[in-house]
């Protein structure tokens, strides 16, 4: 089947339930490169060797259903920084995030993505963790709020951080605590201040499962953001 028009402008977010089960394991890592084969070895719990090679074989696949290419012929490239991209095919920008049983694609032309998305753990050591990530006025909103609704206010800004260094492929030379975001009523988002890389991007959150939080960030306006499922 193939996936419906994305033209510039557009992105595109893809939800991935990922199997954990033997079955993945058998069929799928014959349209994984041998690189990737070797990666979803080093995985001590077969589970964790199922849900990597399901998630590698579902991004090929939705690749191959965009570029015409075979899944199985894809060639990925890294970037200085580490971010994937398709060798050989201009154009075409994407970013992957999995956490449990569940991942997210984000696809795009031309336009350079991220998303992230982590299962919501209310047990999350989190004020241990959010000194490196917030900003000094994040966590002071963070403690304002109810002690209830402290992890999904807490994953929220971590997966929109995430997502916008992502976007970039910055990662770890990116201080996340340089990025301060105010989430809404709504828990909508508002980039009050970013590293220069960030001065036209644009944020979204989303939700593919109540357990989960999710976001995406794009290094430009998007004139259509749409979901769909594989």
């Amino acid at each position: 089947m193939n996936p419906p028009p994305l033209p510039s402008g557009a992105v595109h977010v893809w939800k991935i339930p990922l199997a954990s089960a033997r079955a993945a394991l058998n069929d799928l890592p014959s349209l994984l490169s041998e690189t990737e084969r070797e990666r979803a070895s080093r995985f001590t719990f077969e589970k964790d060797q199922a849900r990597f090679t399901s998630c590698r074989a579902s991004l090929r696949i939705l690749l191959g259903r965009y570029t015409g290419i075979a899944p199985g012929k894809l060639t990925f490239r890294y970037e200085p920084q580490g971010k994937p991209a398709l060798a050989g095919v201009p154009g075409w920008q994407f970013n992957v995030s999995h956490s449990r049983d569940l991942a997210a694609i984000a696809i795009s032309r031309y336009d350079a993505v991220g998303i992230d998305l982590e299962r919501i753990d209310p047990d999350f050591p989190r004020n241990e963790v959010a000194p490196d990530i917030l900003a000094a006025d994040e966590i002071r909103d963070l403690a304002l709020l109810p002690v209830a609704s402290q992890p999904d206010y807490f994953f929220q800004l971590w997966t929109l951080k995430e997502a916008l260094l992502k976007s970039a492929g910055g990662g770890l030379s990116l201080d996340p605590r340089d990025i301060r975001i105010r989430l809404g009523p709504n828990l909508d988002p508002e980039l009050i201040s970013a590293p220069p890389d960030f001065t036209h991007a644009t944020l979204h959150r989303f939700s593919l499962d109540p357990s989960y939080s999710s976001a995406l960030a794009v290094l430009a306006r998007v004139s259509d953001l749409s979901f769909h499922s594989l």
